[in-house]
C-alpha cells in the first residue's frame, strides 16, 4: 500500500499521508509533496541533507517540517527522494533528505507549491497507524 493519497481540492492540492508509526507518516507527508513536484523517478538520490526544525506541537511541526524542505526546495533548488527521521517528539525532529539540485535538462516539474497550509490540517493516530492531511498552497 502507498503511503499516501492525492486529495481533489478546488483551489489547492492535498494528500493524506500513512504511516504505522508519526516518524513513517513524516516521512510519507514529504513522498507526497515532492510527488507532486516532480517526476520522482528523474531523482537520483545522490547528495544528503541534514535538517533540524522545531514546533509547538505535532501539527505544527509537520507544517514546519514540511516547510522547511519546501524552503530547501525553493531556495537551493533541491529535489528530494527518500527521507528519514531520526529524532521526532512533539516539539523537534532531525533528520536527513537525499536527492540532487534541479537539472532543466533531466527534471520535468509538476506543480509550483507556494505554501504548506493550516487548511483542514490534520494528524492522528488511526487504528494501528498515524495518519496526517495536509493541504498546499499553489
Amino acid at each position: 500500500m502507498p503511503g499516501f493519497r492525492i486529495l481533489e481540492h478546488t483551489a489547492d492540492v492535498g494528500f493524506e499521508a500513512f504511516g504505522s508509526t508519526r516518524k513513517e507518516t513524516f516521512e510519507n507527508a514529504a513522498r507526497a509533496m515532492f510527488h507532486l513536484i516532480v517526476d520522482q523517478d528523474s531523482v537520483e538520490p545522490k547528495e544528503e541533507v541534514f535538517f533540524e526544525v522545531t514546533g509547538s506541537d505535532p501539527v505544527n511541526l509537520l507544517v514546519n517540517w514540511l516547510s522547511e524542505l519546501l524552503y530547501l526546495h525553493d531556495a537551493e533548488r533541491w529535489l528530494f527522494r527518500d527521507f528519514e527521521l531520526k529524532t521526532l517528539d512533539d516539539h523537534a525532529a532531525s533528520g536527513r533528505a537525499w536527492g540532487e539540485k534541479f537539472n532543466r535538462a533531466r527534471h520535468q516539474t509538476n506543480l509550483l507549491i507556494k505554501a504548506v497550509t493550516y487548511h483542514q490540517l490534520s494528524l492522528e493516530k488511526c487504528g494501528e497507524g498515524w495518519r496526517a492531511q495536509v493541504y498546499l498552497d499553489i
